[in-house]
């Protein structure tokens, strides 16, 4: 009897889902047994729609839905994956954490402090970049009558709440709102185009109940967290370099968005000469205002002729009490000048400790060879 050959199964038919990730709706992603991790990663990027307007209007946002006994918005695409250096412990909605008030997506629409209350994401070089760089563009389209810089992608005054839509309709000025539902959308650009970028609330806290995305001193305000998780989905399409040690690669935060392109100069030895261009063309030159001699000499007069006038005006009693005043001044003078080489020695020998309380210095590190 001849048997029937199994029929082998294609190793392009495994279809690849990294952990914890549900499949994706928008994108499946086709990996061949074969692959490293890296190649398998890259396979699972999605390609997010184009940004809608007319879409964006049209959504329903499901508020109705958002009942106790309803089942909540979860992201299709699952988990967003953060960086290596952040061990996720668990995941909570903001009502599960905020139980004095009700959350709030924008509260604070004059300033926002990300450096307070973030200070365990320090470890990470992609959550260092995403703050530093959301603070950078703050301060560049802010900046009033002195900007010098094109806005054409971006408008004058740049809001980064204005990249999320929630309840609200995609017109200028919008003000994303609180969805108990917990589908908010994120307007970023990507591979040419501005995309339209579907999250969750769901937030990654730490073993120490650390919440494991950017906040302000305000943790109700649901911002910085939901934009982050849209930044996080694009961040995680760049592959790193092997062995570079970063988190990613020549992703930029400020190019997603705003469309423009960065020019990055690495600081190392031989971008010496570029980096002091650069400074030279963007820093202010410092200048010391003179003063005309004619203005100094009249000041100087002025004040030699009012002190001339107080001397005569005093009395006997006075000037006699000014000048044993002076002379105790000379004195005094002399005893420190024979007292301060024995303090000068005694500080000379005394061992610098770095870690003395009292000592409080900042020190800037520079890469070597610039």
């Amino acid at each position: 009897m001849s048997k029937t050959p199994k029929k082998k199964t294609s190793s392009s038919s495994l279809v690849a889902s990294s952990p914890g990730h549900s499949p994706k709706k928008e994108a499946s992603s086709v990996v061949s047994a074969s692959e490293s991790p890296e190649e398998s990663k890259k396979s699972l990027i999605s390609l997010w729609p184009e940004w809608s307007d007319t879409e964006v209007n049209a959504e329903k946002w499901d508020a109705a839905k958002a009942s106790k006994d309803s089942k909540l918005f979860d992201d299709p695409e699952g988990k967003v994956e953060l960086p290596a250096s952040l061990r996720v412990h668990t995941w909570k909605r903001p009502s599960e954490y905020i139980l004095n008030k009700t959350p709030v997506v924008v509260e604070n629409e004059a300033a926002f402090d990300l450096t307070s209350a973030n200070e365990h994401l320090v470890s990470s070089e992609l959550m260092r970049w995403v703050i530093s760089e959301l603070y950078i563009l703050w301060k560049v389209c802010n900046t009033g009558e002195e900007k010098t810089i094109s806005t054409e992608t971006v408008p004058n005054i740049w809001k980064p709440w204005e990249h999320i839509y929630s309840l609200c309709k995609a017109v200028k000025d919008h003000m994303p709102l609180y969805n108990a539902y917990g589908k908010y959308v994120i307007k970023l650009y990507w591979m040419g185009s501005w995309r339209k970028i579907t999250v969750d609330d769901m937030l990654p806290f730490d073993k120490d109940d650390n919440l494991l995305l950017p906040a302000t001193m305000n943790q109700s305000e649901l911002w910085p967290m939901l934009l982050t998780k849209g930044i996080l989905k694009l961040a995680s399409t760049d592959i790193p370099v092997s062995g570079s040690g970063r988190e990613f690669g020549e992703f930029t935060v400020i190019h997603c968005l705003t469309g423009w392109i960065p020019e990055i100069i690495p600081l190392k030895s031989w971008y010496t000469g570029k980096i002091w261009e650069f400074l030279r063309d963007n820093i202010p030159q410092f200048q010391l205002e003179e003063e005309s001699s004619e203005e100094t000499t009249t000041a100087d007069l002025t004040t030699t002729d009012s002190n001339v006038n107080e001397i005569k005006s005093e009395s006997p009693t006075v000037l006699k009490s000014r000048e044993s005043a002076t002379r105790k001044n000379k004195v005094d003078d002399q005893d420190r000048k024979t007292i301060q080489p024995k303090a000068a020695i005694h500080a000379k020998n005394r061992s610098f400790n770095p870690y003395n309380e009292s000592i409080r210095s900042v020190f800037l590190s520079l890469p070597m060879g610039v």
